[in-house]
Order: structure tokens, then sequence, then C-alpha cells
């Protein structure tokens, strides 16, 4: 299609061309925008074709316009917006003080449980001179072991279990021949655990009671008056030879071997087992009493010779020949003129006598 060019059109197109680019430019950057040096708009005359010649084309950029994206954008070198600073520290210093506090409520938590629930073990030990009996009593869990031993010195080791704000309460006093050692355990995580070497002529009275734990004592070795009791636990005597008396309380088991006491009593509330072997003289034996206080398996062996039996309920003792009560001529025999008394009191179970 041809068309006849009215007078001026080039002269018109041309000075329309050097007023300017027809789009904003502003967007790109300087460098991208000028295409050589005799143009100050970016645009050059090379290259360029004219409108009529060869069909030519557009032969300026096409810049796209600002977007509401873009113009939120910072540019380069433009100062932040003091909004948005204060908003990101803002952001750091809140999330840095809930990590602090988290951390805090850790370390508290933790601290709790180790100060207030997790027990510590310590050991003491503790040396006397001029006792001539001993008293323990412990208040809680634990254990106490009495040795005999030679030399006058009392030598007390303790294990101690227990929490750093509740720790183990304990008091010794030495006075007028007298050592007496008082424990007390504020809670069931706290124990207090007794190795005691003392003399053999040393008198023992042993006690423990209130304990949520096995509370076990140990007396050996010893040739003086003895007490034991405990309100749950074992009690185990050896090697025990004296002139004076031997009683024994346990809500436990009882088990005495080479025991030989003028007075001998044994009482087991809720023990299943008692088993006792009496050693010694028969001369220097007056009286054995045992008690159970629920069915258990009782036994005694005590030297040879004839006793004054006495048997509840009756028929409930055996010896070597039956029902010993009625035995006349055995190895341990009943003799009511004797003045060695044998006690023996069973719920349903019978207990065995015979010679050790």
């Amino acid at each position: 299609m041809s068309f006849d060019e009215p007078d001026g059109y080039r002269d018109d197109l041309a000075t329309t061309r050097g007023n300017g680019p027809r789009y904003p430019t502003s967007a790109l950057p300087a460098a991208e925008i000028d295409s050589g040096p005799e143009s100050e708009d970016g645009f050059g005359d090379s290259g360029r074709e004219d409108f009529g010649g060869n069909g030519g084309g557009l032969d300026e950029a096409t810049v796209p316009l600002r977007t509401r994206g873009r113009l939120t954008a910072t540019a380069p070198g433009e100062p932040e917006s003091p909004w948005r600073t204060r908003g990101r520290r803002t952001w750091r210093f809140t999330r840095t003080l809930a990590v602090t506090l988290l951390v805090l409520v850790g370390l508290a938590g933790i601290g709790n449980v180790l100060i207030h629930h997790y027990p510590r073990t310590s050991t003491h030990t503790y040396a006397y001179t001029n006792v001539q009996r001993l008293l323990i009593a412990i208040d809680g869990n634990g254990s106490i072991g009495v040795h005999g031993a030679d030399g006058d010195r009392v030598t007390i080791k303790t294990t101690d279990r227990a929490t750093l704000l509740e720790p183990v309460q304990r008091q010794i006093i030495s006075s007028g021949g007298w050592l007496i050692i008082s424990v007390h355990c504020p809670n069931s995580d706290c124990s207090s655990k007794y190795d005691i070497e003392v003399p053999h002529a040393l008198s023992v009275d042993a006690m423990m009671d209130h304990s949520s734990e096995q509370a076990d004592i140990t007396a050996t070795g010893l040739n003086a008056a003895v007490r034991l009791f405990t309100g749950r636990g074992n009690v185990t005597v050896d090697h025990l030879a004296t002139t004076s008396d031997v009683s024994i309380t346990a809500n436990g088991r009882v088990q005495a071997t080479d025991v030989s006491a003028a007075n001998l009593a044994v009482f087991a509330p809720i023990g299943d087992k008692i088993d006792l072997h009496v050693t010694g003289d028969i001369q220097t034996i007056q009286n054995i009493r045992v008690t159970a206080g629920q069915p258990a398996e009782v036994s005694l062996s005590v030297p040879a010779g004839g006793y004054r039996i006495s048997c509840v309920p009756a028929g409930h003792c055996n010896g070597a020949n039956g029902d010993i009560t009625q035995d006349l001529s055995g190895s341990v025999h009943q003799d009511p003129s004797a003045t060695h008394n044998i006690q023996v009191n069973v719920v349903q179970n019978t207990a065995k006598i015979m010679a050790s």
C-alpha cells in the first residue's frame, strides 16, 4: 500500500524522535538505557529505519510500567523506613526474650529435680571411747549392723542417701558411758545405713521404725545384753553369748545362730519364718519365749535336756517323738520340775523343737 507523503513528514518524525521516548524509562538503570553517546534520552539513531523504507518497526526499548509491588521496594541507596527498622528490632527482641524464658524455665525444672528429688550419697565416720552402752534409733529407711571387735573403741560408719534440701537429720550424744545416736529421715527418698564396730562386752539397743523400705538389723560377736527392734525388716543374730537378756522384735524373718543367753525373747508379729539355734550350757538358760503373730515357720533348737515346755495352742509343738509337751524321754523332753522354761505361741502352723 502506498500513499503520498505530505510535505514535511520526515522532518516532523525526526523532531518527534528527538523529543525523547514515548514510554517511561525511570525503572531502568542508566546503563541499560544508554545506547549511544550521541543520544541524551537513551535512544541512538544508528540502526534505525524509517517507516516507509523496508517496512521497519518500533526501534525504542519497551519498558514495563511500575507495579504496586515495585513501588514498595526500596530503591538502591534509599534509606530504610524507620517503621520497618523498628519492627525488625521488636521482632528480634521478642524472639530473644521468648528463647531466654524457655531456657530459664527448663533450668528451673532441672534445678527443682536435682534439689528436691535427686538423692545424693554421702559417707561419714565417727569414733568414740569410754562407752559402755550403745543406743541407736532410726526413724525412716536404712539398716543397722553391729559387730563385736577387740579394743575399747566404737567406730561408726554411715552411708546417707538424701536430697540436698532434705538431708539426714542425725544427733550423736556421748555422755556418762552412753552413746546415743538419733537419726531421722524426712522423706521416703532418704535412707541412713550404719556399720558399727563395738567392744564385745558393749550392751546394744538398736531400733528402726517408720521405714518404707526393707530395714534390717544384724548383730554379731557380742557377749552383752542386746535388744533389737525393726518395724519392717529382718533380724539376724550370730555368735552371741551372754548371761544377760536378748530381746528381738521384727516384722520380718528372724535368724539367730549360735546364741546363748539367760533370757531369750523373740516376737515376730508378721514374720513368716523364725529360726533359732540356742547353744551353750543348759544351766545358763532360764527362759526362751517365741511368739509368732501370724502363720509362720518356727523352728527352735536347744541344748539337750529337760525343760518345762508350754505350747499355745496345745499340740502345735512337735519334737523327735511327736507332741513335745507329752514327750518325757527324748533328747529334748518335758520336765515339769525343770528351772529352764520354753514357751512357744504359734498361729495354725506347728513349731519344731529339737536338740541343737
